[in-house]
């Protein structure tokens, strides 16, 4: 006779019991760090997965398994870890926290081979997956796999796979690769777990293929950056390793941190030299910095990420509540990613190899993959912009229009002057509702600019300093809110134009506003045009100090605005293209017009064209182009304070209709006269000459050094 052996009660009903033990309540972030694991084939890393690591993946991964988001976009490059975030979800699923689940990729080969090479492997390093794998043939293929207490479709996004299908968890992976027949595929899948509500998570992730450039309302109407417009935003924010200001490395931030490189260098010089550029110093960072930078971020209170509804200081100082929206955004590039071989080096390199194949040949095919697969940046296709014809604008100049008076509908004025050899040449614009816009006054003033301080000080007196009648006949006077000037030329010019604004700064001449778009706002300000294609638009940085921008405001250094010149020639020209009075349309002086053609001003203001890659250049080598830079650098300083923020119903007290304008000054009765100054203008205001403007050498006036050196201490 043989003993029939029994089970232990106590085990079988231990194992029973334990069925109905819940599983603890953890993120896919808490759960990959404690469980994930890495086995590289072929080489990589191979261990326990480490938040330090990539520590911008941990809010994306936190957002799957929350009840108030229906949706987790990420955008990102190639090699950021972004799909990281799909299998640790997987992973937690699998594990503790069953759920069917969809997985969309572009096409069926890729898919076999992800599956293969990233998903199997992953499978046999985890036994809490391997041990749930059903048995049978049919529970392990490459395109379905059962689990217990679910199963996983691996897909290609085809029609006939985006019907019939339902789940509450769905992964769609390089959304901007797929079909583009499929329509708004957000759409489409939300409908594949729309039965499964507040329950259900879609996981977005991609390239930004499919978007045109960096403006949400005009570029991001399809792919993953359509679903990220329709988040909460967030974007990086880490801290400079040097002078400790927040910043960001998206671009659609407020404080930019930029890739920088010398265009001119070798490749391999390139990728040598390349720095991170700090926006609010100017402090180069090396790549080294990249991953204290990373975890100095993901250590803050805030986490690293900053989105809608969020400012953050230059202090780190978060305020504001992230919006409520269904779908959290997240946007990964380049330079925030530990996996890029070779650093921020060889991104630099690639994108300068590529510029210059842009060049040669004007192809951007390689250009547009290095800043999408590689930047992680929206690709803004080189928009080839035809010249506007002098003479047609010449011909719309408005005869009722007087140089020296302030237009109905100005609302404040900016100044501006270049540098020339023997002379500045300045410009006065004025601004009202909208971006419309007045030509105010133009001239020359004979000057030294590499060696005359007076000559500085006296474009502070005779320019900067002005006021203006205004043209209703009140003999009021509006002053100018923005003055800049350009700080590049011959050699000396630079140190001139830093050491004038250091003295105007000493007599209280300039002042600082504040800070509008995360950028200081000075009353006069310094201007360089940056020498790279694909500048930052707009920053203010402090290249003579490693301080914080704060303190160096406060102690005097000198603000520079540095400024993408092609980018804002692009605006130039599609205002001048604007052919009705209102918003961006730009109004001149008949005086502006020459006795006959050609008619010099003007062809000036159109002295150069876009090329193929974007930039613009002069048509005629020799040709003048002061009247076009002088308007360019008019809409740089009404940028920087904040033209395109107002809001017209309720503007600041700058921007404000005549009767409250804080620029306007009230009248002097000995200034108001009622005779018009052009035939058939209505009457306007004339006052004392401001100080004349000298056609032959250099003129120093004795009374405007007195009165600059009597103000110095």
């Amino acid at each position: 006779m043989f003993e029939t052996e029994y089970a232990d009660p106590y085990q079988v009903v231990r194992e029973a019991l334990s069925n109905l033990v819940p599983p603890e309540r953890q993120t896919v972030a808490e759960y990959a760090v404690l469980h994930r694991k890495l086995s590289n084939q072929g080489g990589g890393y191979v261990g326990r997965w480490h938040h330090d690591k990539a520590p911008y993946l941990v809010a994306p991964m936190d957002t799957l398994s929350r009840l108030d988001y229906l949706t987790t976009v990420v955008v990102g490059p190639g090699q950021s870890g972004k799909t990281e975030i799909a299998q640790c979800w997987l992973l937690k699923s699998v594990a503790n926290d069953p759920g069917d689940l969809l997985w969309y990729m572009q096409t069926d080969p890729g898919l076999e081979s992800y599956v293969k090479s990233r998903i199997n492997p992953m499978i046999d390093s985890h036994p809490e997956m391997a041990m749930r794998l059903g048995s049978r043939p049919i529970d392990d293929s490459l395109h379905f796999k059962r689990f217990d207490g679910m199963h996983v479709e691996f897909l290609s996004a085809s029609a006939n796979n985006l019907i019939n299908k339902s789940a509450p968890r769905i992964v769609a992976d390089e959304v901007d690769a797929y079909d583009q027949a499929l329509g708004d595929v957000k759409a489409v899948l939300d409908v594949r777990r729309q039965t499964f509500g507040r329950q259900s998570m879609l996981l977005a992730l991609s390239h930004p293929d499919l978007a045109r450039g960096l403006r949400p309302d005009r570029d991001w109407s399809s792919g993953i950056m359509s679903m990220y417009g329709d988040s909460d935003r967030r974007v990086w924010y880490w801290p400079c390793p040097h002078c400790g200001a927040w910043s960001s490395p998206a671009p659609i931030a407020k404080r930019y941190m930029v890739l920088h490189y010398d265009d001119k260098q070798t490749l391999d010089e390139i990728e040598r030299n390349a720095r991170l550029i700090c926006p609010v110093n100017g402090c180069l960072i090396e790549d080294r910095s990249r991953r204290a930078m990373n975890a100095a971020a993901y250590r803050s209170p805030f986490g690293g990420w900053i989105g809608d509804g969020q400012e953050i200081s230059q202090e780190g100082v978060v305020t504001g509540d992230l919006v409520a929206r269904k779908s959290a955004g997240f946007w990964i590039v380049g330079v925030m990613s530990p996996f890029i071989l070779g650093g921020i080096g060889a991104l630099a390199r690639a994108k300068a190899k590529a510029e210059r194949e842009l060049e040669v040949d004007g192809d951007d095919t390689a250009l547009r993959q290095v800043t999408v697969k590689q930047f992680g940046f929206p690709y803004a296709a080189s928009r080839v912009v035809g010249t506007v014809d002098a003479n047609d604008l010449a011909d719309r100049a408005e005869r009722e229009l007087a140089l020296q008076v302030v237009p109905r509908g100005a609302r404040f004025m900016t100044a501006q002057a270049d540098c020339q050899i023997a002379h500045f040449d300045w410009l006065v614009r004025a601004y009202g509702q909208h971006g419309e816009s007045w030509v105010v006054d133009r001239g020359r003033l004979p000057a030294d600019p590499a060696t005359s301080p007076d000559d500085w000080d006296k474009l502070l007196a005779d320019v900067f300093q002005r006021t203006y009648p205004l043209g209703d006949g009140s003999g009021r006077r509006m002053s100018i809110r923005a003055s800049g000037y350009d700080s590049g030329g011959q050699p000396g010019v630079a140190q001139q134009a830093y050491a004038a604004w250091t003295r105007w700064r000493r007599i209280r001449a300039t002042r600082r506003f504040g800070t509008i778009g995360g950028r200081d706002v000075w009353s006069i300000i310094p201007c360089k045009g940056a020498s790279t294609l694909n500048a930052p638009r707009l920053n203010v940085v402090y290249p003579d100090t490693n301080r914080k921008a704060n303190k160096a405001a406060a102690a005097g250094n000198v603000p520079v605005a540095m400024f993408n010149p092609n980018s804002f020639k692009d605006d130039l020209i599609g205002q001048l293209r604007v052919g009705e009075p209102g918003p961006l349309y730009v109004h001149f002086p008949y005086a502006l017009r020459s006795t006959e053609q050609p008619h010099v001003w003007f062809e000036q203001l159109t002295a150069e064209q876009k090329l193929a890659n974007g930039r613009w250049e002069k048509i005629n080598k020799s040709g003048r182009n002061e009247a076009l830079d002088l308007m360019v650098l008019s809409h740089v300083l009404a940028h920087l304070h904040g033209l395109s923020r107002i809001n017209w119903e309720k503007p600041p007290g700058w921007a404000a209709p005549w009767d409250t304008n804080t620029s306007i000054r009230a009248a002097d009765p000995s200034e108001v006269v009622t005779e018009p100054t052009v035939a058939g203008a209505p009457p306007v205001v004339t006052a004392p000459a401001p100080a004349p403007v000298a056609s032959g050498p250099s003129v120093k006036t004795q009374s405007t050094k007195k009165s600059i050196a009597s103000r110095l201490p």
